[in-house]
């Protein structure tokens, strides 16, 4: 009797035992035993009284027992859908463009994926622990374009939205206190959902887009395959019971008689008697009993119909009915009306669906059934599901075996930041440089390593009981910092005087137009100008002076714009006039007004300026540009010629050393003549 497998369902109004045998793949039934709760000790599926659901535990277990003379120690468990919280997340993560999406990327993006998922629920369930006990990806997206595959593909942005499940730890422990009052270990522990799929919608059927719907008496549990794989589960908290509650409030009855008429539905009759609270007793049309209930129908089918479109934003390809509740009269049609698919796509389970399940022994089957017997197929599957711990980092982590388990598992339980499994590369520096592009790039990061026992591994690698996972973070590649003394070369070679200005001849930057120092931080998209006065043109560039006006003078000697700078060197520089011959010089403006005997507007003579040059009184006409006169414009009415030089030059204004810049006023005085004079 070794092979024997002990299996229950705890649900809301009952608990079913089933002891069967494994033959050769194929689950032998031996016994099953059914036995109802006396009271409320079970909502919605979870365990809320943990005393009155072993006792019941135990009655089943002690049928069994009886009915076949064997002891039973070890039991396989499930726990309800209700427990299962799912919750869809979108993630989105900036890639290298020069580097190829890795395989070892799209797992970490995934993974990272989770551990949001696993923070929402961390942070609105009282610091309650979840279990991540599945998950599938819905999409992909790269640089905004949905991808069926992102490996080995580059862009700039990739984007993943996943699925994910995850189980409270306390519904756990509810399940093993229960064991654990009866003597009964656990060697198996699934969940409800996923065991009616495993018996009823096995691997090669789940490339159909199908939807279980498992319909007990407090909740109504919900799995879709798609493509190969579970995509989503989810759980209706209207059930049988609601169906039952109405018969209650129509018929006058308590629950345990509205059960008893429930029940006499499925019975091949055309009336029911029933007798009420007040005693009486009355006969009903069974056609009158199915239209008392079509209120609580529709909204049973609404909501199980609301919850598949929200999972599968679409209509199914088919649906199976399992579970007491899926006998409810009506439902099919309903689902047929609300999911817009034919009710020939709308089956409850039967035998003939069952194909990995000897049922010859049986004198009765129900789709009630499904659930324990599933629970017990997938002890035949080699599902020995069960925690066991790691440890991450020196940190002990304890691990729930819904599935084989991988080092991600392990990375989430951990509290690990999964962030630090994907190293960015350094950002890339782009900016102009005296109007030319210039372009640095980033440094590659450094990926993640994994080791499990000390040898190399990946997060997808499988792990088992006691291994030992370090997990040393991945490290961003640097972004280049780039100051303006790293692209120009800094000189200061003294000084020189440009028309009487001393003048550095440092070099001077500027970035976006405001000048700044060498130790600058060139940013992204920053315009970096840098002016190194080194000839003569480089002088008037900077004071912003027209070069075409001014001849430059270097001891007394005409350059050219090319002549190189050096320290302590004077310029002078020389506006240019045109001809001005001697009679200009003595023009003096008559300070008549000429009136015209046909006009009484007078002629206002032109504006004009007096001053002193080397001791000579000279009226000034308007410059013809508007512009004001300047000393070196002066030179125009002495004798000197600059270029037949006889020593330096002496420049004086209102007494006082000048330069050929000097703005000239009214009644200046102005001397400008040779040293040696």
């Amino acid at each position: 009797m070794n092979d024997l497998i002990f299996a229950l369902d705890i649900g809301t109004r009952s608990v079913v035992g089933v002891v069967c045998e494994n033959a050769n793949g194929i689950l032998s039934i031996k016994d099953i035993k059914i036995c109802f709760h006396k009271q409320r000790a079970m909502v919605d599926g979870q365990i809320e009284d943990i005393e009155e659901v072993s006792k019941i535990v135990g009655t089943v277990k002690n049928q069994l027992e009886s009915s076949l003379n064997i002891k039973l120690e070890k039991v396989s468990i499930a726990a309800a859908g209700r427990a299962l919280k799912t919750e869809r997340i979108s993630l989105e993560k900036d890639t290298d463009l020069r580097i190829p999406i890795t395989h070892d990327f799209i797992k970490a993006m995934e993974t990272e994926a989770l551990q949001l998922a696993q923070d929402l629920f961390s942070k609105n369930s009282s610091n309650d622990l979840f279990y991540c006990v599945g998950y599938s990806v819905l999409s992909y997206k790269l640089d905004g374009k949905t991808m069926s595959k992102l490996e080995g593909h580059r862009g700039n942005k990739v984007a993943t939205e996943i699925i994910a499940a995850f189980l409270p730890h306390t519904v756990i422990e509810g399940l093993y206190s229960c064991m654990d009052k009866n003597n009964l270990e656990v060697c198996n522990l699934t969940l409800e959902p996923i065991a009616a799929m495993d018996l009823i919608i096995p691997p090669e059927l789940r490339l159909l887009n199908l939807v279980l719907v498992d319909i007990g008496a407090g909740t109504s549990d919900i799995a879709i395959s798609k493509d190969g794989s579970i995509v989503g589960y989810d759980m209706a908290t209207i059930a049988g019971d609601e169906i039952t509650e109405c018969l209650m409030k129509n018929y006058l009855v308590d629950f345990n008689t509205a059960e008893e008429i429930k029940s006499s539905l499925t019975v091949d009759t055309d009336h029911i008697s029933i007798k009420n609270v007040l005693g009486f007793t009355q006969d009903f049309s069974k056609q009158e009993i199915f239209e008392s209930i079509k209120t609580a129908v529709y909204d049973l089918g609404s909501d199980i119909s609301a919850k598949v479109h929200k999972m599968n934003n679409s209509s199914p390809a088919a649906v199976f009915l399992a579970g007491g509740g899926s006998k409810t009269p009506f439902l099919r049609e309903v689902l047929s009306e609300f999911l817009n698919i034919p009710q020939s796509r709308i089956a409850l389970t039967d035998k003939s669906g069952l194909r990995n399940v000897d049922l010859t022994t049986l004198d009765y089957y129900g789709p009630e059934l499904i659930t324990p017997l599933g629970i017990a197929y997938s002890v035949v599957l080699n599902r020995n599901y069960d925690f066991f711990s790691v440890k991450v980092n020196d940190k002990k982590v304890r691990l729930y075996g819904i599935r084989q388990m991988k080092v991600m598992d392990a990375i989430l339980m951990s509290g690990f930041d999964t962030k630090k499994l994907i190293g960015m590369s350094g950002k890339s520096l782009r900016f102009t440089l005296n109007g030319k592009q210039r372009y640095y790039a980033g440094e590659f990061s450094t990926p993640s390593q994994i080791y499990v026992n000390s040898v190399a591994a990946n997060i997808e690698t499988t792990i088992k009981p006691g291994d030992t996972i370090e997990v040393i973070p991945a490290k961003n590649g640097g972004s280049p910092v780039i100051r303006i003394s790293d692209v120009a070369e800094i000189k200061n070679t003294g000084h020189v005087y440009f028309n009487g200005i001393k003048t550095e001849l440092s070099t001077k930057f500027y970035a976006n137009d405001l000048e700044v120092n060498g130790d600058y931080i060139i940013e992204n998209s920053d315009s970096i100008r840098i002016v190194q006065a080194k000839f003569v043109k480089d002088l008037y560039k900077l004071y912003d002076v027209d070069e075409s006006m001014y001849k430059s003078y270097v001891k007394g000697k005409i350059v050219d714009s090319d002549y190189e700078l050096y320290d302590g060197l004077i310029i002078d520089i020389v506006k240019l006039e045109k001809e001005i011959n001697a009679d200009a010089k003595s023009v003096k403006v008559s300070t008549e007004t000429e009136i015209s005997a046909n006009e009484e507007t007078p002629v206002v003579e032109e504006p004009s300026m007096n001053v002193t040059v080397n001791n000579k009184q000279i009226n000034l006409p308007k410059c013809e540009d508007n512009m004001p006169y300047i000393f070196a414009d002066m030179l125009a009415y002495t004798d000197i010629d600059p270029s037949k030089p006889q020593g330096n030059i002496v420049l004086l204004h209102n007494g006082k050393d000048a330069s050929y810049l000097n703005l000239v006023a009214e009644n200046d005085e102005i001397i400008i003549k040779w040293e040696s004079e």
